[in-house]
């Protein structure tokens, strides 16, 4: 048997409650210091920037939000992979339409670009009016021009980090890209997307339906996004509703194209 003294012993006690002070003391000031969970933080990042409680005032906080880069590029005008439709351009457009009517509840909005430029066709929100007004601004759309990706993705990430300030940083922010072939010169969005997906903080996931895209691409990058790769309007669809789990159990052809725009 092993001896030990009774002052080795009263050392012994001595000593373990000086850690246990020195431990708990340095508990309390990391819980102190902790960052708001509300914002999203972690490690050394937070995300997003300029949250305030006047700024979420009278929004949902927990709302998901999807915010859609369309490629409305010349190439869209193309008649390969488009099925039963014209083009590229009208196949997207009704798969679109479609998954519109799955998502009712959900904050949507609309990024494009097209013979018009780049533009926020629509602000993420929600409703009847709201999904009226999507379906209208993407009927407008005409393909034609180049495709400058990182541009559309850079004003697509301003507004669901706007979304995100207002929100406390809760929900859920998806950008949803659909595009048919490479990005014009110096549009690359390789860097916008580490710059997203590389801050462990940011909680935009960003998912990307490459449409009669037979060879790789810089968004084709399964460590930061979503890829799926779309050669008919089904894959299209199918595309689309794989971006959220409330949407993978829609039956597209339940409703038409005519159904939904009329």
């Amino acid at each position: 048997m092993k001896y030990v003294s009774c002052r080795s012993t009263g050392l012994f006690a001595a000593a373990c409650f000086a850690l246990a002070a020195c431990k708990a003391e340095e508990e309390e000031t990391v819980t102190s210091n902790a960052p708001d969970v509300s914002i999203a933080a972690l490690g050394q990042t937070t995300w997003p920037d300029g949250v305030s409680e006047e700024r979420i005032a009278g929004t949902d906080p927990f709302a998901e939000n999807n915010l859609i880069v369309l490629d409305m590029s010349g190439s869209m005008d193309s008649l390969s992979c488009s099925g039963k439709y014209d083009s590229r351009e009208e196949a997207a457009k009704e798969a679109l339409f479609t998954w519109l009517s799955a998502n009712p509840g959900d904050n949507v909005g609309l990024v494009s670009f097209s013979q018009a430029g780049i533009a926020l066709d629509s602000q993420l929100g929600r409703g009847e009016a709201h999904t009226q007004e999507l379906i209208s601004n993407i009927k407008a759309l005409r393909a034609d021009g180049g495709t400058p990706l990182r541009s559309a993705m850079e004003k697509a990430r301003i507004e669901l980090e706007g979304q995100a300030a207002r929100q406390g940083g809760l929900g859920a922010y998806r950008m949803i890209v659909i595009t048919d072939g490479e990005a014009s010169s110096n549009e690359n969005p390789v860097s916008l997307v580490k710059e997203i997906a590389d801050n462990p903080a940011n909680m935009i996931e960003i998912h990307t339906i490459g449409f009669c895209i037979n060879k790789g691409h810089p968004l084709n990058d399964p460590g930061r996004i979503f890829y799926t790769n779309a050669m008919s309007p089904d894959d299209l669809r199918a595309g689309l509703n794989a971006t959220q789990g409330e949407a993978a159990s829609f039956d597209p052809s339940t409703e038409t194209f005519e159904e939904l725009t009329r």
